[in-house]
């Protein structure tokens, strides 16, 4: 199963800073030669089209992992937290046995988080907001509406302090769209005390929609979709007028740079609107009573 959890922004932001500036380093390579040769060739035109896309859609990459660390050092100083303890060596042992038990039965009580080979020094982290939990290195969104949602939270009767959601995910590929049932199972401390009971009350509280968690997450996203969708196709525009008047004069050379713009534009435009859609739907389906 894949790990829905956010794990290391910092190194993934670095990824995609690299793969950017390579990417932008290529059109601009692409774009000198076709200049030089005052024309478009097989190589410069590769070079700007398997180029292009990433180049664009870097930046976005870069801004999202860049808003992950924030949210991950926000955390850990403690905004919005609601409960925070530190699992041991031995009572991680202890639920390693219980999860390895549960995790036997397959399907839908298989747990997303899997526990660490080798325990952290100073224990396991365990820190709760509002909307998620920070596991170590990796954050779970523990929201009700999205592709990553949990739909029932309680504590497990049986062994060490337990606390389990149960999850869907939402996969979709170019082919299908699929859900997947599991579960976020997490090791409570025996020295959290109060902390795990005020969780289980929060979460039980946004399940019956008494608490909206993240109002503004879609809203954010709605206003990001609606900004880019006219930058997108006003870069379409453009370069259909640019083909337009090459075309003319008879200077068509670098036509497949200019269809490049076009596709490009026309497809991530409409991406942008899709996206500010959906996400309309669902912050609706956020506010709707269960």
């Amino acid at each position: 199963m894949n790990d829905p959890g956010l794990r290391n922004p910092r190194r993934n932001f670095q990824i995609c800073v690299a793969v950017t500036l390579v990417a932008w380093a290529f059109v601009a390579w692409g774009a000198y030669e076709m200049r030089a040769e005052e024309k478009e060739t097989l190589g410069s035109a590769l070079k700007v089209g398997l180029a292009l896309l990433p180049a664009i859609l870097g930046p976005a990459a870069i801004y999202n992992f860049w808003r992950g660390m924030k949210v991950f050092a926000a955390i850990r100083r403690g905004e919005k937290e609601i409960g925070r303890w530190t699992v041991t060596a031995a009572e991680l042992a202890e639920f390693a046995v219980i999860d390895n038990a549960r995790n036997a039965h397959g399907g839908e009580y298989l747990n997303v988080w899997t526990p660490p080979r080798e325990m952290p020094p100073p224990g396991l982290e365990i820190i709760f907001v509002a909307d998620g939990v920070l596991v170590g290195d990796t954050y779970f969104a523990l929201v009700t509406t999205g592709m990553f949602k949990f739909t029932r939270v309680g504590m497990l009767s049986e062994g060490p302090p337990t606390i389990e959601f149960v999850t869907v995910t939402t996969w979709a590929n170019r082919f299908s769209v699929r859900t997947s049932v599991g579960v976020l199972r997490l090791p409570v401390s025996r020295l959290a005390g109060a902390d795990g009971a005020r969780i289980l009350e929060h979460y039980r509280r946004v399940l019956a929609r008494e608490i909206i968690v993240n109002e503004d997450f879609y809203r954010g996203r709605m206003r990001f979709g609606l900004i880019a969708a006219p930058i997108c196709f006003a870069v379409a525009a453009a370069g259909l007028v640019m083909n337009s008047i090459g075309a003319g004069n008879d200077s068509g050379d670098f036509s497949g740079l200019l269809v490049g713009l076009i596709v490009v534009g026309l497809v991530l435009g409409t991406a942008m609107l899709i996206l500010a859609l959906a996400a309309w739907l669902l912050s609706q389906a956020q506010l709707r009573k269960p």
